[in-house]
């Protein structure tokens, strides 16, 4: 009583974030560092360290992305309290200062700053990742995607989205999406994780159904403390030591595939060598050497009536498995398909012969190949006569 009424602004900035751990008020504080200074005006950086931080130690980095370029945003609770969770979780976080309209040129200042500071910091340079919500992605996101960043090795993304030209497609990606948020915001949060998955994005998707447009702070339950519990886990995860650097794309038969159809055979056939090359053996990449599925790939090809690309493929399968009969019937196929008769009845023939040797074949299954490869040699056959 007798206190004058906060404004929702006011409030918001007050707010904290749901999920509280034991110990946040341990975490170790450096204020009002300066990171760049621009007319005269510096420009600060407030970094959050474990409370047990051995001087020789440099952990990572989680950077709260201020993309929207205010001032304040230090001095918002709900920014503060990320800043200590993440100390908490054995990395250390920054939250600064950015200017409106220059928020981009301001991170990309910080970002050069901290990494040519990384030793008095006790930061490791390479490995830095982003967390970024609702307006400030079109800075966050779009500064983690920029092909020249390996260095930055995950990004979050909260109740926010925005265009973009450049991908990093094995970026590792946490996108929380909240359901009951704006029909606008969602629809285009929905377009990208659509282009995400048919891309084969490294994402990790999740949709808040009842979540509300910053959920960290207004829903105050334990679906909310779960998912930010996720969210420190995936940085926690993502930003451990490694050995060995992450490629900045990877293979999938998706992309593949999607390659073939939009006519980019010849750059398609390239990777996929390369990637046969590197990765034969490799369980996380058995569909590179997989008859089957490559046959399949194949046919879609052929129904798609992408002839050529098609036949590019099916020549694969002869190359992996030179001692299969259907991968040769299938290959005959594709001849017929691109109008080339001889080479047709050539690997039909091929075919019937393998056949001949494969004693070992299912029975039905031989059946059918020799079927199709006679049938094939008769409307061949009649064709150049």
């Amino acid at each position: 009583a007798g206190l004058a009424e906060k404004s929702p602004a006011q409030s918001v900035t007050e707010m904290p974030v749901v999920y509280q751990l034991p110990g946040m008020y341990k975490v170790i504080v450096k204020k009002d560092l300066t990171y760049k200074t621009v007319d005269g005006v510096a420009l600060k950086m407030d970094v959050y360290y474990p409370p047990n931080l051995e001087k020789s130690q440099k952990l990572p980095l989680v950077i709260f992305n201020n993309g929207v370029g205010a001032m304040q945003i230090p001095q918002w609770r709900v920014y503060q309290d990320w800043a200590k969770l993440t100390a908490l979780s054995g990395m250390i976080a920054v939250n600064y200062q950015s200017r409106q309209g220059a928020a981009f040129e301001d991170t990309d200042d910080l970002i050069n700053h901290i990494r040519s500071n990384a030793s008095s910091l006790q930061i490791d340079e390479n490995r830095i990742g982003i967390w970024t919500c609702s307006g400030n992605v079109s800075v966050g996101l779009r500064l983690a995607m920029q092909g020249n960043r390996s260095y930055i090795r995950c990004a979050v993304v909260y109740y926010g989205i925005t265009e973009l030209s450049v991908f990093r497609q094995t970026l590792p990606l946490f996108v929380v999406r909240a359901g009951q948020d704006a029909l606008g915001l969602n629809q285009a949060i929905d377009e990208f994780v659509r282009y995400a998955l048919t891309n084969d994005f490294n994402l990790q998707y999740i949709n808040y159904l009842e979540g509300q447009h910053a959920f960290d702070i207004v829903d105050d339950n334990g679906r909310s403390r779960e998912i930010i519990k996720q969210t420190l886990d995936f940085l926690k995860s993502n930003l451990a030591a490694k050995t060995g650097e992450t490629p900045e794309s990877v293979l999938t038969a998706t992309t593949f595939y999607d390659m073939l159809m939009r006519g980019q055979s010849d750059s398609a056939m390239a990777q996929y060598r390369r990637a046969r090359a590197k990765f034969t053996g490799h369980p996380n990449y058995h569909w590179i050497m997989q008859e089957g599925g490559i046959n399949a790939m194949g046919y879609q090809l052929l129904q798609e009536q992408r002839n050529e690309a098609a036949l590019e493929v099916l020549k694969i399968n002869t190359e992996n498995h030179p001692g299969s009969p259907n991968v040769y019937d299938s290959l005959g196929d594709a001849y017929e398909a691109v109008g080339d008769t001889a080479r047709a009845v050539q690997a039909s023939e091929k075919a019937l012969a393998l056949l001949q040797e494969n004693t070992a074949l299912d029975e039905n299954f031989s059946r059918l190949i020799r079927q199709s490869a006679e049938a094939k040699l008769e409307r061949l056959r009649k064709q150049k006569i």
